[in-house]
This record gives C-alpha cells, structure tokens and sequence, in this order.
C-alpha cells in the first residue's frame, strides 16, 4: 500500500488537472516511499490544500525519456519542462487517476504535521488522510472517458494504443484479456465460437475496469469471424452497454496485415478476405456510430506518435 504526499503547485496546474488536460504532475525529487495519493497544496496566492488525486503509477527515468512518454497529457510545453528539469539526470513523473477537488478548501493548520508548505514531498500519516478524504468531493471532478478502439486482427491497434493513448494517461485494455479474466477463451486462430457469451464476460469484466480507471482504452473489434468462419457483427446493444465515449477505428492495407499476421501467429491469411473483413468492420463500426449518437473517427494504421492531439473535451481528433 502506497503513501499518501503533499505536495506545493501552482495554480495553474492545478487548474490542468482539474480541468483533465495535465494528467501527469512532475518532480525533480524522486520518491522514497511509493505513493498511491497526492495532496495538492496551492500556492500563493490560494495557499491552501484544494484537491487529492489517485496515483496510478510513476515513471522515473531520464528527463528525455520521461517527457517522450508523458508529452500527450503533460498539461505544459516543452520549454517549460526543459527549464524545469535543467541539468537534472532524472525524472519523475506522476500518471494520475481521479481526482477530487475539496469541498471547502483546507489551511495546513488543519493537519497535525505540517508545519510549512513542503519544499519536494510531504508524506501524510493516517490521521490527517482522514481529514483530507472527509472534506474531498464525492464525485471526481473530472469525468470518466471510455475510448473504444477496434479494427480487424493485425491491423495494429494495440502498438497505437500504446504510443498514443497511454502516454495520454489511458489504461489500456484488450477486449480478449476481459474475457480471458471472466474464464471464457479465446481462440487464437481469431475464430470465435459463442460470440455473444463472450460478450456477456466482456461486459462484466468492462464494468470492473471503468470503475478502476478513470481513462479506459477498450482494444477490440467491430466484427468477429465466427465458428463457422463468417464475419459476424457485435450486436449493438453490446456497444449500447459499454457507453463508450468516442470510436475509433484504424484501418490498414490488407497485404500488410497479412505479413503481420503470418509473422505474429503464423498463420498465412488472404488479402482478398481480409479487405472484405475490413469493410464489414467498417460499415458495422458506423453503424453503430449512428445508432449510439457517438462520433467515429477512422484513422490508418501508419499514424505515428503526435498525429492524435487530446483536445479539452477528451476527444483525440485527427491533425
């Protein structure tokens, strides 16, 4: 179990976090004891405690690295991080859940150890957490977003989820790892027998996982090839349930898919069929676009690390 810091910020980042676009906080100092929780003290001229953030993780490596990793949701530019890092070999930064603004904001004379704003990290013992999670909102402040992200099998969702989303501050996930959680199987020749139990553990599982994370990647699929070896579409009351909040769908070149695919899995695959796989996934990925009332976007698999720019609403437009 991690310990909970306080920690001094300006107003300013407090502002990005609350608002969702800084959804890393940074520090020169690395931490001695791992943290689940950061207390943000406002400086002047609030001077005062104002939120608590869950701490997903954190990332401690060079100030290059770091910010190469952290850049999407870092809520500040890169000069600033430069300046701020100069001449330091090591960064850490912060990858931060929900957050929770106060109800009224608190005094340090409102906590037993405190005496001053702390200078890197001050770690909080259980009597004055107690007084800080007493006084935080119930409802975090800034919404839950669940982005889903499908296209055919081999088509690379799951390295564009990687260098685009998580970097972003989304826990990413594949729909088949759900599944696989709820002890359902899924076969590895991508054939799917009970698509529709299957969906059922999806569900489940997904509902476990939003209710973890704060920013949810679900890496799936449109559309499956069944027992019998058709393509079969994911009902849309499936997608109805899920309540994502944006679609994606990523496309490619079926003769580059069919290379990866054969070697990933080993398994030789007609580009003939799966440029028919993909614009079954497609038209159903609209379809389900217009019957949610949800924006789809369609990017392809060639985008790179940059091309995807958060926007305050949470969306990832394309640039």
């Amino acid at each position: 179990m991690g310990r909970a810091a306080l920690i001094s910020i300006h107003p300013q980042h407090v502002a990005n976090i609350l608002s969702g676009m800084k959804i890393f906080e940074y520090r020169k100092v690395v931490p001695q004891y791992e943290v689940s929780h950061l207390v943000f003290y406002c400086t002047a001229p609030v001077m005062k405690i104002v939120a608590v953030a869950e701490v997903l993780g954190c990332i401690i490596s060079s100030p290059t690295r770091v910010w190469n990793i952290t850049s999407a949701g870092s809520g500040i530019s890169r000069r600033f991080f430069r300046e701020y890092f100069y001449g330091q070999k090591t960064a850490s930064a912060f990858s931060l859940g929900k957050v929770y603004e106060m109800r009224e904001s608190l005094g340090l004379s409102c906590l037993s150890g405190v005496k001053a704003p702390p200078q890197s990290f001050y770690y909080l013992d259980d009597a004055d957490m107690r007084v800080i999670l007493e006084n935080q909102s119930a409802i975090p402040s800034v919404a839950a977003h669940m982005v889903f992200v499908g296209g055919i099998h081999g088509v690379g969702k799951t390295t564009i989820s990687r260098n685009v989303f998580e970097p972003a501050g989304y826990q990413c996930v594949t729909a088949s790892s759900l599944i696989a959680e709820h002890g359902r199987k899924t076969d590895h020749d991508k054939r799917v027998d009970g698509v529709g139990d299957n969906q059922t553990a999806l569900l489940h599982e997904l509902a476990n996982a939003k209710a973890k994370h704060g920013r949810l990647l679900l890496d799936g699929h449109f559309t499956l090839i069944n027992g019998q070896d058709e393509i079969e579409p994911i009902d849309v009351e499936v997608f109805r349930a899920m309540k994502p909040n944006q679609l994606i769908l990523i496309k490619g070149r079926p003769e580059e898919i069919a290379t990866r695919l054969k070697e990933r899995d080993g398994k030789k695959w007609k580009s003939s069929f799966l440029a028919k796989f993909q614009e079954k996934e497609e038209a159903h990925a609209r379809r389900v676009a217009k019957e949610l009332g949800v924006r789809l976007r369609i990017i392809g698999s060639d985008i790179v690390k940059g091309h995807l720019v958060r926007r305050p609403d949470g969306e990832f437009p394309v640039v």
